[in-house]
């Protein structure tokens, strides 16, 4: 075991669910980003410290919400590197991932992730969120949207709500000044009936940032003006 690899195994130390073999292929999986993001902009971490506490350690850190275990049909949007998605998909084999990237330079980078680390268990689909949610096949689908860094929280759920089925989540991943966003989202709240169910706040390692997982519960059925156009959220959010 080389020195980059003993630094991750400690680092992902809290995370019991992780074998051998699921950190060999997250060791793997950073080194492709790292690799790629060399000639592809991914992402604008460069260091191998770094992007194991903030890519790795950081999309790990959902599984600590009570409800993780509930949900089997997950949906990431805007996906970029794979972040949360792929070191879940790494990590839970048994559950499904459906990864949504509208740049078509990084879903070719997840479909070269996927077939490199043998990654049955997701779907890469390069496609904006206000089209594919018009879709039969995704509207309503899922249990659980996560979202990381993607956009503010108005938009995030005018995006995320129509993917999810009534009773299901929207996980947002937040720094440490969300409660400015989730007050300019009382209005999208209320039209998209989203509750805010649970808020969990931690420090990354290495005093590497406070960051806070905001998850939302989707209460009643999305109205179907929404979403509206693409670029229409970002530019007039609810």
């Amino acid at each position: 075991m080389n020195k980059t690899q003993r630094f991750m195994n400690d680092i992902l130390q809290p995370f019991t669910e992780l074998d051998p073999e699921k950190r060999e292929k997250l060791f793997a999986y950073l080194n492709l980003v790292l690799e790629t993001n060399q000639s592809t902009n991914l992402t604008a971490i460069t260091s191998w410290e770094e992007a194991v506490v903030k890519h790795l350690y950081d999309s790990l850190i959902i599984i600590r919400l009570t409800a993780w275990s509930q949900w089997q049909k997950l949906l990431d949007l805007g996906s970029g590197a794979g972040l949360p998605a792929v070191p879940l998909a790494i990590t839970f084999p048994q559950q499904s991932y459906c990864l949504v990237e509208a740049s078509r330079k990084k879903a070719d980078f997840l479909h070269h992730v996927k077939e490199k680390l043998h990654l049955e268990n997701i779907v890469i689909i390069n496609d904006r969120a206000e089209n594919l949610a018009r879709q039969n096949d995704f509207r309503d689908q899922y249990q659980m949207v996560t979202a990381r860094a993607v956009a503010e929280i108005a938009v995030l759920l005018e995006l995320t709500i129509p993917f999810c089925a009534t009773g299901g989540y929207i996980l947002a991943y937040k720094g440490p000044n969300y409660q400015a966003e989730i007050d300019r989202a009382k209005q999208a709240q209320k039209i998209l009936s989203a509750v805010l169910k649970q808020e969990l706040s931690y420090r990354l390692p290495l005093e590497m940032g406070k960051r806070t997982l905001l998850l939302f519960q989707k209460t009643q059925p999305t109205p179907d003006k929404y979403p509206r156009r693409p670029g229409i959220p970002a530019k007039r959010p609810l």
